[in-house]
């Protein structure tokens, strides 16, 4: 069996449905997507 990551990035908020604001964009949100992803979040 494969192991489970212990965390995970809850990415929903990427599409902007207005409830954080309206100051996320996919601009804004992609370096933390990226810090991520080189970090091993697989």
């Amino acid at each position: 069996m494969k192991s489970l990551p212990k965390i995970a990035l809850g990415a929903w908020a990427r599409g902007n449905d207005g409830t954080f604001g309206d100051s996320l964009t996919a601009e804004t949100l992609r370096p933390i997507f990226d810090k991520a992803m080189e970090n091993g979040l697989n």
